[in-house]
């Protein structure tokens, strides 16, 4: 017969990695986005933060590192930054048609296609967006993979 309280609440679950992570990465956008209004620049060194963000929240949620957690981690990672750079790019843009005296209507709930436009918009005009966005995914995927426990495996020295 089994007993509950024989169960740990502490087994793993990539599913919980995977709320875990989306909720980090939405934080670390809502941050980003109000760092970005209150400088009124892109802030771009600022996305590597995302990747090292998400992969502690896939991480802290399903209670693992590994290749699952780690692809996790980039993939969460890719979705919340183009989200979050969608909404720091429309209000870049439209700040600065205001700024010149002209409108520009951007929706808030982004299309595929303005999305598609806008985060081409943000990855072109600089060289940095894309290049902080690589190390974002190249951090997610190694944090994702090593975890935040220096008492693990992986983490551990031969010797």
């Amino acid at each position: 017969m089994s007993n509950v309280a024989d169960t740990s609440p502490l087994v793993p679950s990539l599913r919980r990695g995977v709320v875990c992570g989306l909720a980090a990465g939405i934080t670390a956008g809502l941050v980003w986005y109000l760092i970005v209004l209150g400088t009124s620049s892109m802030q771009t060194y600022l996305i590597p933060a995302f990747g090292v963000v998400v992969a502690y929240g896939v991480y802290f949620g399903a209670r693992r590192a590994g290749g699952a957690s780690a692809v996790v981690s980039v993939v969460v990672t890719v979705v919340t930054l183009m989200l979050a750079m969608y909404y720091v790019e429309r209000h870049l843009v439209i700040r600065l048609f205001a700024e010149n005296g002209d409108a520009l209507d951007i929706p808030l709930v982004p299309y595929l296609d303005w999305l598609v436009e806008v985060l081409h918009h943000a990855f072109t005009k600089s060289v940095s967006p894309p290049v902080y966005s690589l190390l974002a995914l190249v951090a997610a995927g190694w944090f994702g993979f090593q975890g935040f426990d220096p008492q693990q495996q992986q983490h551990r020295r031969p010797g």
